[in-house]
């Protein structure tokens, strides 16, 4: 009969919770994966377990079956030796990964355990901090040794769990508000940071408060959680470090005695000290340099999302690095409702420096940015009616803001002018010259290009959404309001634009068009396609943004 050398060690257990090893068993392979599982059942940890109570690190690797890198081990002895952890990072470091490994470890080791996630939004917890952790309860239950040699032997038979292992307890649900919960009513819960009414009702001898995207959290989250600490709970707190005030930023600085402060960069992942993709989904050297490059070393953005730092100077932007982070959240939930506007920013055909922006919008959503270079006039048009086509819904008539400043805004503008008088129906078309006086709140903003700029704040306030585009954001942060000698506000001139950015503004600039609704515009109704032929969060069931400009944003 065949035999398998899977399982020389059997784990039992001592008195107090600790391991040794079995008398070598010999037996038929077929016969370990029904075996081992029983008799680990039996002999193996049984949570919660203070065997890993003082080693998380241990846990990860044994239970978890992951290796903790440097960074992720300071974390996880911070949090074993201080009651309040604050780790600040860039971008593409584990952050979930760690978080989740946290959870898992204070709910398997501790009696009453009640670990409690929360961060800004919904999808942040349910489809990002609660996919983590489900993913890794799956893949628990095989140590680090024995997952390496599946992978080195794909066809060896090691059960689940494996000798040295044990199965995280519990029943698991898809949703983190309903979370992971055991017989003896350990829990892992998840809110987003608005329902402080959840995280206030959470008490106990030992709770874990595991805050993720911590800048963007409300001081009443905070206070609710302190309310809690009174009972010795721990906190956690992981985030970038996009905005500085609030508790997240006053963790490094007004409050740091009380805190345990970790800084993490992104280049300071294996990957990016090995040159090589060690383990995937964190930073790369090559994405590193690439920033480094696009934003510049000594860059508010390139300090927070690759150093982890916080940035300085942020008092006078407009479009601070929080208010940008916070936009691109939303932008995986934001509903597209709303009649299709797109803003469009022309360049000259040369294809060379300036590019040609397309940035279509239904309401609080800026769909997507597309960028061309090197097209004439009529190239222009053809590729707008290709967007406008694949984009409109029937009986909608889409608008179009182009920028008619200069001949080459001048030419296009008139080529898509002409086209629309042909085709009437297919799109309206307005043209908006930076340079022209202000028509709308001339006793606020000087010029076109002011109030441009004014719209788009008010758009942000109302909770637009952008996606994720490193050029976009770093235009947005260079931003600036000054206030000439009449008391009008001006927004950073474009000849300072270009030499801050080393290039024009163009995806800012279309972005604000796209922002800009004529007041002469009305509703328009339209009927949409049956379910079964659209996308979701592209159709509204009744009438089409009946507002427009900055106020009629700020009304809504």
């Amino acid at each position: 009969m065949a035999t398998s050398t899977i399982g020389r060690e059997v784990a039992k257990r001592r008195p107090g919770g600790q391991l040794k090893e079995a008398p070598p068993l010999t037996f038929a392979s077929d016969f370990a994966a029904s075996f081992f599982p029983a008799l680990h059942a039996a002999s193996g940890v049984q949570f919660p377990s203070p065997l890993y109570r003082k080693d998380p690190v241990r846990f990860a690797r044994e239970i978890l079956g992951v290796e903790p890198w440097s960074k992720q081990i300071d974390i996880l002895e911070a949090v074993r030796d201080h009651p309040r952890v604050a780790i600040k990072s860039g971008h593409k470091v584990g952050k979930s990964h760690s978080a989740s490994t946290l959870a898992l470890w204070f709910y398997c080791s501790f009696e009453a355990a009640r670990v409690v996630c929360t961060s800004t939004t919904a999808r942040q917890v349910d489809e990002i901090l609660w996919r983590e952790l489900r993913m890794m309860h799956a893949r628990s239950g095989r140590c680090v040794a024995c997952k390496a040699e599946l992978q080195r032997n794909p066809g060896a038979r090691i059960p689940r769990p494996c000798p040295h292992s044990s199965l995280v307890d519990g029943e698991l649900a898809d949703t983190a508000r309903t979370g992971l919960k055991s017989a003896d009513f350990r829990e892992i819960v998840g809110f987003t940071a608005r329902q402080a009414e959840a995280v206030a009702g959470i008490s106990g001898e030992n709770v874990l408060y595991i805050v993720d995207e911590a800048s963007g959290v409300a001081e009443e989250i905070f206070e609710a959680i302190e309310g809690n600490r009174a009972g010795s709970a721990r906190l956690v707190l992981f985030s970038n470090p996009t905005r500085n005030e609030g508790e997240f930023h006053a963790a490094f600085n007004g409050k740091a005695r009380f805190y345990k402060g970790i800084t993490v960069s992104s280049a300071s992942t294996p990957n990016v000290e090995a040159g090589e993709r060690l383990v995937p989904g964190l930073a790369t050297r090559e994405w590193v340099e690439e920033k480094r490059e696009e934003w510049g070393e000594k860059s508010p953005l390139y300090r927070v999302r690759v150093e982890g730092e916080f940035a300085e100077h942020e008092a006078g932007k407009i479009f601070s690095l929080h208010t940008i982070e916070q936009a691109e959240q939303r932008w995986h939930t934001a509903r597209a409702e709303g009649r299709l506007y797109i803003g469009l920013d022309p360049a000259g055909e040369r294809g060379r420096g300036d590019e040609i922006i397309y940035a279509p919008r239904r309401g609080r959503k800026l769909l997507e940015l597309l960028p061309y270079q090197g097209l004439d006039e009529q190239g222009h048009l053809a590729e707008l009616i290709r967007i406008v086509k694949r984009l409109r819904v029937p009986r909608e008539t889409p608008v179009v803001v182009v920028d008619r400043e200069g001949s080459v805004g001048s030419k296009v503008y008139l080529a898509i002018r002409n086209y629309a008088d042909a085709n009437p129906g297919m799109f309206e078309v307005v043209g908006v010259r930076a340079s022209d006086k202000a028509l709308r709140q001339p006793e606020l903003y000087d010029r076109m290009r002011d109030a441009l700029a004014a719209s788009l704040v008010a758009w942000f306030d109302a909770e637009g959404a952008i996606p994720e585009d490193a050029k976009l954001a770093k235009e947005l942060h260079a931003l600036e309001w000054s206030q000439r000698a009449d008391g009008r506000s001006k927004v950073t001139p474009k000849d300072t634009l270009r030499k801050i950015l080393g290039r024009s503004p163009d995806r800012y600039d279309a972005l604000a068009l796209s922002t800009w609704e004529p007041l002469s515009l009305r509703e328009q109704a339209y009927e949409p396609p049956p379910a079964a032929e659209r996308e979701p969060d592209r159709y509204i069931a009744s009438t089409l943004d009946p507002y427009a400009g900055a106020s009629a944003w700020e009304r809504r």
